[in-house]
């Protein structure tokens, strides 16, 4: 089942999203309708998801050596 929107817009804003459509190689039907999915999925997307992942992250593994490196910097920086 499809859900049909009616919109009523001014002629002058017509043109421009007529115009816009023409731009695309879409019609205004296919112009409004992917506008509107793209703007579904912004809202549900998180800003931060395209940063995700973006940089590489090497953690060391924690052996014993590390820690004892680690505590033996933060001693000599209290003294």
């Amino acid at each position: 089942m499809t859900d049909t929107l009616t919109i009523r817009v001014a002629a002058d804003e017509k043109a421009r999203w007529e115009a816009a459509a023409a731009a695309a190689r879409e019609t205004v039907a296919e112009y409004v309708r992917n506008a509107v999915r793209e703007r579904a999925e912004a809202a549900t997307r998180s800003p931060w998801e395209r940063h995700l992942g973006s940089v590489p992250v090497t953690v060391p593994p924690p052996t014993n050596a590390n820690v004892r490196r680690a505590f033996a910097g933060q001693r000599r920086g209290k003294r």
